[in-house]
């Protein structure tokens, strides 16, 4: 069952962004940044969003046979506005300011994009209802809270990868893995 594996790699990668994220939150929050020279940040950032780019594939693969168009929709814009960041972000460091437009519309993707996951997550009833709301809620909570929002933002995905990974196999997924 590949889709099992891309669940577990989803939910390690989930953890891992969710922990670089939060790093990222406390560095600034403790003004840590400022200290450090070079461009840490952007690396920091870029990771994190490639990460957790990589660990949305995790809930994609568990529910992309019952959650439809909606969730379908609401993946690939998430992911698509996490790489358009990254991508940002690499060109900026080296150098190029070419993308630096991208920032906002990458927010505001990464925002409509978790909505509609999960939305869609809600309604197929394959993770628990809290996994859903907190997938609508993550950047509506976070955004606000500037500085304090990044880290808030980490420990939210944190804990999403932790209950993808920490989730009940199923019973096909059991007899798959028996039979393997």
């Amino acid at each position: 069952m590949e889709s099992s594996r891309l669940v577990r790699w989803g939910a390690i990668c989930l953890i891992l962004g969710g922990a670089v994220w939060l790093l990222l939150g406390l560095l600034k929050a403790f003004d840590i940044l400022r200290v450090i020279p070079g461009r840490e940040d952007v690396v920091l950032l870029a990771l994190a969003l490639v990460l957790t780019a990589a660990g949305l594939v995790g809930p994609h693969a568990l529910q992309k046979e019952s959650y439809g168009l909606l969730g379908r929709a609401g993946f690939y814009i998430a992911v698509a506005s996490l790489l358009a960041r990254a991508l940002r972000d690499v060109l900026f460091l080296a150098g190029s300011s070419a993308l630096q437009w991208i920032v906002w519309p990458s927010v505001l993707g990464l925002l409509v994009g978790l909505v509609l996951m999960g939305i869609a997550t809600l309604r197929t009833r394959v993770l628990p209802r809290w996994y859903g709301l907190t997938l609508i809620v993550s950047m509506l909570v976070s955004l606000p809270l500037i500085t304090y929002g990044t880290a808030l933002f980490g420990v939210i995905v944190l804990v999403l990868g932790y209950a993808l990974w920490s989730r009940k196999v199923t019973t096909a997924e059991q007899h798959y893995l028996r039979v393997k």
